[in-house]
């Protein structure tokens, strides 16, 4: 995080838990109090390693083409080293089969930083997988002394490249999504690498995108701002994740992880670092029809563990649980969050194309009436009408076995566009109606 004021008590917690000579580790279940669920593997997640802080230029002069000193010079550097070793002696009590690092890897996106990291997380005894932060994205010394535009996104896609590749010969599946291709940001008038891409591991989704503006902070200040973007634009994040959540073919109860480093809060201290407004209610209702679908949403930037539920903005239906985890190098000895993750024995039901396109709306736009029609199925329907916060404005209708029509009555609802959800045992469609 930068050039962010923390809420007091979040300090006062911070300064008592630095006087530990302890690594500090928090730990997560995913799915354990479902019926019936199993345990299947843990992973851990670190998060705002900032490599090179209070170090002034690391390494030898510059930030492009400088090399990392020697040894595990600056506290951060110690901390991730902490961090390291505890991981590796305690893997196999925990369960732990990899690590995922959500940016600010370094301080200020310098070469060196970027290479230190590496060296001590290349220890780690198992795969990691790092994304970007906003330190990372605009490499700088000081002000005056920075790099003409944020090509951070450049050199990590240079530094890390043999360690993705390495994880994508462990991870069930993977794709690189917009990670390699770069593609114009307007806001910059550049072309940058979005870092949005995902992997599989035993029947669960990691899809980590990238959350990081491209144009200058608007201060006398180097590198970016705190704040969060959508990045909503052709070939951007917001497209990438959309395109990625509703074609994942694998979805099951609670088996997609989001990872990005900013975090989707909506409370006070995310003003100054969170999404705006339009940006977080565009995310969360277009999210909602997915949401038994989604696992955690893991983030760091904000220096603070805190757990949520994010809700669309209005109506308060629940999108995903967040999980934020403190910065590894507030700690003597490191900071990181343990995820245990259960799978749930029934899979939620999955958005069903062909179901969707055989489904018909009479009349659509409507008055007040509307007859839905769909295909005869051996499962019962359930059907529900939400409105655009997606929040449930009627009492939902079930239809029988065998049975394929329902009359509607909407007279009471006022004008503008709801959603109608479809559901049998293991499908789902959703389709708009126009209420005049």
């Amino acid at each position: 995080m930068k050039k962010v004021i923390l809420p007091i008590i979040a300090g006062l917690l911070s300064s008592i838990l630095m006087a530990q000579n302890n690594t500090i580790v928090k730990e997560s279940n995913l799915n354990k109090d479902l019926p019936g669920a199993q345990y299947k593997f843990s992973f851990v997640h670190l998060t705002d390693i900032h490599i090179g802080e209070g170090q002034g230029d690391y390494g030898t002069p510059g930030f492009l083409n400088d090399t990392m000193p020697e040894g595990d010079v600056g506290y951060s550097a110690e901390r991730l080293r902490h961090a390291v070793n505890w991981i590796n002696e305690n893997a196999a009590d925990k369960g732990i089969k990899f690590v995922v690092v959500t940016g600010d890897i370094t301080d200020s996106g310098e070469r060196s930083e970027f290479e230190k990291a590496k060296e001590i997380l290349n220890d780690l005894n198992m795969p990691y997988v790092p994304t970007l932060g906003n330190h990372d994205v605009w490499p700088y010394i000081s002000y005056g002394n920075e790099a003409p535009y944020a090509y951070g996104d450049s050199v990590m896609y240079e530094i890390f490249e043999e360690v993705y590749e390495e994880a994508k010969g462990f991870f069930d599946k993977w794709d690189d999504g917009t990670r390699l291709k770069r593609v114009l940001n307007p806001e910059s008038g550049l072309e940058h690498y979005h870092q949005n891409f995902m992997f599989e591991y035993q029947g669960f989704a990691f899809l980590m995108f990238d959350f990081n503006p491209r144009y200058h902070v608007n201060r006398e200040e180097p590198g970016i701002g705190p704040e969060a973007r959508l990045n909503d634009f052709a070939g951007g994040t917001f497209d990438w994740l959309m395109s990625t959540v509703e074609d994942y073919q694998g979805k099951g109860t609670h088996n997609m992880f989001f990872l990005t480093h900013q975090p989707p809060h909506r409370d006070p201290i995310s003003l100054v670092n969170g999404l705006p407004f339009d940006q977080y209610d565009k995310m969360t209702r277009a999210l909602l029809p997915y949401r038994d679908h989604l696992a955690f949403w893991l983030a760091g930037h904000v220096h603070r563990n805190r757990d949520y539920i994010v809700n669309t903005w209005l109506g308060g239906n629940k999108v995903i649980e967040a999980r934020e985890t403190t910065a590894n190098k507030e700690f003597d000895k490191g900071h990181f969050r343990i995820v245990h993750v259960y799978e749930a024995p029934r899979a939620t039901a999955v958005i069903d194309r062909a179901l969707e396109h055989a489904i018909s709306i009479e009349p659509n736009p409507n008055t007040g009436f509307v007859r839905v029609r769909m295909p005869v199925s051996t499962s019962a329907y359930t059907l529900t009408i939400m409105d655009v916060s997606g929040k449930t404005v009627l009492k939902p209708y079930t239809l029988e076995r065998g049975q394929s029509v329902a009359e509607i009555i909407m007279h009471g609802l006022p004008s503008g566009q709801y959603f109608i959800n479809v559901h049998t045992e293991d499908r789902m469609a959703v389709k708009a109606i126009q209420k005049l």
